[in-house]
């Protein structure tokens, strides 16, 4: 039996044992804080996998439903309802085609435990249908042509066409191309890149797509959704800023190469200097260098970047005395007249901002297990889908961590059902957040916890807020991506969602109190211990409740913890790393259902 669970326990009686398979379905009383920590958890009923050995027939025809034995001597707040069916992944290592398989319920469950029948149980399998289109269609569909690509490719393709347009107009029209019409360029794409990543901007974006109501067009909603795409336009004016600069390059050198003073001879080295480090700049952000040399690319992109706007500034300052002299107007003139001028003042405070909101702050660290620390702080009040960047050496390295906010003050009815367990910091001001080993830095972290550490900067929207647009949304969660899915379930506990979660050890992992939050939240919700059960196929998993939720049986028929009807399930939500969101998306998204998650591209 798992750790939480009681003896004499309604819903497991003592046919709780692991079967060939070492699935458990437990259940999730979160009322009461029983909880198995084995296999997959559903509640409200324990059910055994057939052998992994059987074919998919076979297993079929195999599966069963042990009895549940009645239990005397059991306090009635504690009987719950079964399940009428339950789920389980067969065929996990491929999931191109998967069946899964519902088996039949085996007798009328006992008098002291509420049955449910399916008004559909001639629905006993539900076959996860193929990929749509051949390899090169899904490619250019869902892969390469994803919206942050499709955004990054219009951003990006949109400055070309400027480029060439000026390029045709001075040779068709004999005007001359001046280096200052290209610095113009560089510096408004700069100018759009930083803007667009600038934490306000970000959270004004979220406020006007995502707060949508939810009876605005589902097929409006699900573009909106993507919002959380904008990077495209960052990468897109970015590489073009530097297309811009070649062509300065160009037309400088063209003009000044056989320079007549000091002042252009510094003009050029400057110049020469920028488009090495713009290139650098690049290089390490290319997708593939930015996952394995993921340190590089954070210090290049800062302090190269930086490099950048300081030599900037001395650029236009030395072309604008270069066109005083031509000219023959005053310096203080040509500054002012120079629009790359009034651009660097705003980049160069776009770049500042967030260090002008670097504070150090105190944090109250809870450790959970050997490898999870939640980090308690009070500074603010936080919203579901946020994340606050920390860090204990601000020049080097900054991490980004979902908050959960704080619950709300634990009522008398949450007192009386027993709710109360593990709310820590219930009812103040302030937020959570769970870290995880993950690496050097975290594993530092969960070691040695700080009692100050920095924050830079303010919270900041990312995709998780994107699952308040749909009713119900599945949110899929693997390790410690459930931190992000804990502040929606704690700030809108009456949001109808669907909840995979995967995870080694959950309970002594994370804590009675998380698995206790989910539960809540769904009541339905599946827990999957990997230790037990090894990967599950998460694509295949979420088929079947996507599936099941548009049927007239089954968990289509459930609520959710506020007694609200679940429906039909409008779009699903991954938080995990980027080799499962991809993977997990595009299978979903490949097979027509909307899938969303973060996309890594910082």
């Amino acid at each position: 039996m798992g750790a939480g669970a009681r003896p004499g326990s309604s819903c497991l009686g003592r046919w709780a044992q692991p079967n060939v398979a070492g699935f458990y379905f437990g259940c999730g009383d979160y009322s009461s804080g029983v909880a198995l920590t084995y296999g997959i958890y559903r509640c409200p009923a324990f059910l055994p996998l057939p052998s992994p050995t059987m074919s998919s027939n076979s297993a079929m025809a195999s599966s069963i439903t042990l009895p549940v034995e009645e239990v005397h001597h059991v306090n009635p707040e504690l009987s719950l309802t079964p399940p009428a069916r339950a789920f389980f992944p067969l065929n996990s290592r491929n999931s191109s085609t998967h069946t899964l398989v519902v088996p039949e319920p085996a007798h009328e469950a006992p008098t002291s435990v509420a049955s449910t029948h399916d008004s559909d149980d001639d629905e006993d399998e539900i076959t996860v249908p193929d990929k749509k289109g051949n390899r090169a269609y899904r490619f250019l569909r869902w892969n390469f042509g994803s919206v942050y690509r499709r955004i990054f490719t219009i951003a990006f393709l949109a400055n070309i066409a400027c480029l060439i347009f000026v390029i045709l107009n001075s040779v068709l029209t004999g005007a001359a191309l001046t280096p200052q019409t290209c610095a113009t360029a560089v510096s408004a794409n700069i100018l759009a890149a930083l803007f667009i990543r600038n934490e306000h901007t970000v959270n004004a974006m979220f406020k006007v797509f995502v707060l949508f109501p939810a009876k605005a067009p589902l097929s409006v909603r699900r573009a909106f959704a993507k919002v959380y795409s904008y990077g495209g336009i960052h990468s897109g004016c970015g590489v073009a800023s530097f297309f811009w600069f070649v062509l300065f390059l160009v037309v400088l050198t063209a003009e000044m190469d056989r320079p007549s003073s000091a002042l252009r001879a510094y003009i050029l080295l400057d110049s020469y200097l920028i488009g090495l480090l713009l290139f650098l700049i690049i290089a390490f952000a290319h997708p593939r260098a930015r996952v394995l040399l993921h340190n590089w690319f954070e210090g290049t992109h800062r302090f190269l970047g930086w490099s950048v706007v300081l030599l900037f500034w001395a650029l236009v300052m030395m072309l604008a005395e270069d066109s005083s002299d031509a000219a023959n107007i005053p310096y203080a003139a040509s500054v002012v007249m120079t629009p790359s001028f009034w651009m660097l003042i705003v980049i160069t405070a776009l770049v500042a901002y967030p260090w002008t909101r670097l504070r150090l702050r105190d944090v109250e660290a809870e450790a959970m297990s050997a490898h999870v620390v939640k980090l308690n702080f009070d500074f603010a009040d936080v919203h579901y889908g946020q994340a606050v960047r920390l860090t204990d050496a601000p020049l080097r390295e900054t991490h980004a961590f979902a908050v959960i906010p704080n619950p709300a003050a634990p009522t008398a009815a949450d007192a009386e059902k027993g709710q109360v367990k593990g709310l820590s910091n219930a009812g103040k001001k302030g937020f959570s957040v769970l870290v995880s080993n993950a690496g050097d830095w975290t594993d530092k972290i969960i070691k040695n916890p700080p009692k100050k550490i920095w924050t830079r900067g303010v919270p900041q929207y990312g995709v998780l807020r994107v699952a308040g647009l749909f009713e119900p949304c599945i949110v899929i969660a693997t390790g410690s991506g459930i931190g992000p899915c804990l502040s929606l379930f704690v700030q809108k506990p009456d949001h109808p969602v669907r909840i995979i979660w995967s995870t080694q050890r959950p309970a002594e992992t994370y804590g009675q109190a998380v698995i206790d939050t989910i539960y809540k939240a769904d009541p339905n919700a599946v827990i999957i211990d990997t230790k037990k059960t090894g990967r599950p196929d998460l694509v295949a998993i979420t088929y079947r409740i996507w599936e099941s939720s548009r049927r007239q049986a089954g968990i289509a028929q459930i609520e959710n913890a506020g007694g609200k009807k679940m429906g039909p399930c409008e779009a699903v939500v991954i938080i995990s790393n980027q080799k499962v969101t991809r993977k997990v998306v595009y299978g979903l998204e490949s097979r027509g259902i909307p899938a969303y998650g973060a996309i890594f591209d910082s």
